[in-house]
């Protein structure tokens, strides 16, 4: 009985973390540019670019013996911070091509200062190597630009006003 209840929390987790990953396919907005008409829809699609991100970078690291919930919760307030402080400041003023890279070095070096803290680490803790905290990063933020393209509907194609302008 007690493996019939486990295997329908996995069914059910397996399928809620599906739903979730499948989310950003049905939003619609540029995460890079905000202008006031779609202010509601870039913090929707911010909102699952960091949750995604936070929560590979946590699947990454999970095998090092790190807490998951208190790792989460560290690792999506490091993104904010890093997004707020580092990330939109420069976003009209660097290229992406040169933004991004700098990001993930910024979040691994987040990542290896949040996995220090004690609270954070459980009893099998072995250690976060600077080496897991830059993929974990690189995977992360990977993701997150991704979730950004799939919710903006394809930017890379420039969309005609159909010439009534």
């Amino acid at each position: 009985m007690a493996q019939l209840y486990t295997l329908g929390v996995i069914m059910r987790t397996r399928l809620f973390i599906t739903l979730l990953l499948l989310m950003p396919l049905v939003l619609r907005a540029n995460p890079v540019q905000i202008d006031g008409e779609s202010a509601i829809a870039f913090g929707i699609v911010a909102f699952w670019a960091l949750v995604i991100e936070s929560a590979l970078v946590t699947l990454v690291l999970i095998t090092r013996g790190l807490l998951i919930g208190p790792s989460f919760v560290c690792l999506i307030s490091a993104n904010i911070a890093v997004f707020i402080f580092a990330f939109l400041p420069l976003s009209g003023r660097v290229s992406l091509c040169f933004l991004e890279p700098g990001v993930v070095v910024v979040d691994s070096i987040a990542i290896k200062l949040v996995t220090a803290a004690p609270f954070l680490q459980g009893e099998s803790y072995v250690g976060v190597s600077w080496r897991r905290s830059f993929i974990a990063s690189l995977l992360g933020n990977a993701a997150s630009f991704f979730v950004g393209v799939l919710a903006s509907g394809a930017p890379w194609i420039a969309h005609d006003g159909g010439g009534f302008e």
